[in-house]
């Protein structure tokens, strides 16, 4: 096995992280989709942020090669998107869950998904978000509840109104539209957003990169090697990766 490299943090992240640009030791990728992360076991094991990924354009990140990436030295972060759909359902196994989304995906508050699905434009033009993602509404209709612009009731209301829109045409426009179609009185609760809005997805996204920095320091804890199938090796040469290269 290389040795492992503390000056390197390959980040795999879109509209979770727009507008941020990666200073060194962090180095930007556009969203995983299957495959990417074998890529990176052609390389000295680091440790990764995964944040965003594809799953209707590609197929999304496969468990698997996180397993990989685990059992071969490498540690790995997830939050936000599909890097918390991906550390919840593989913390047992060493990946690394940070934010309050991981939080609420690993506890089962939430599940799906359409939770943090979004539009978003291509890597070339910054990956910024086109639609607004469910968990983001929930966090703004949380913070508008306690700053009092909006009652609880109605918030449910709300929230409930935002799930039904699909995740391609969600934003605020639309979510508020479909609150006032129930009757509900949103002016106060509309100025005070449109001054207030807030990501929880952005927000988790930098906690894991806080995270992510202060633990790269130490190499990670060894973890089992998973079973190394005929399709892994399909999807490993497909990306130029040897599996039994020592």
């Amino acid at each position: 096995m290389s040795a492992y490299a503390n000056d390197t943090i390959p980040v795999f992240a879109g509209p979770s992280l727009w507008g941020w640009r990666a200073q060194p030791p962090f180095v930007r990728h556009p969203p995983a989709a299957a495959g990417d992360l074998l890529r990176l076991l052609g390389g000295e094991p680091c440790s990764v942020v995964l944040i965003d990924g594809l799953f209707d354009a590609r197929r999304s990140v496969w468990h698997k090669e996180i397993l990989l990436l685990l059992a071969r030295g490498f540690r790995v972060v997830g939050a936000a998107s599909m890097g918390a759909l991906r550390a919840a359902e593989l913390a047992p196994f060493g990946m690394i869950g940070s934010g309050s989304i991981f939080e609420a995906f690993a506890s089962g508050r939430i599940s799906g998904d359409d939770e943090v699905a979004v539009v978003h434009a291509p890597a070339e033009f910054g990956a910024a978000p086109l639609s607004l993602a469910q968990v983001d509404v929930r966090a703004v209709l949380v913070r508008s509840v306690r700053n009092g612009l909006i009652d609880a009731a109605s918030a449910r209301l709300l929230r409930g109104a935002s799930a039904q829109i699909h995740y391609r045409d969600r934003t605020w426009i639309g979510v508020l539209a479909a609150g006032e179609q129930m009757g509900l009185r949103l002016d106060h609760f509309a100025a005070w957003l449109a001054t207030h809005d807030f990501s929880q997805k952005a927000n988790d996204a930098r906690t894991a990169l806080d995270l992510a920095l202060e633990l790269a320091v130490e190499p990670p804890m060894a973890r089992p090697e998973p079973p190394i199938t005929d399709f892994i090796r399909i999807a490993a040469r497909r990306v130029a990766v040897d599996l039994d290269r020592p």
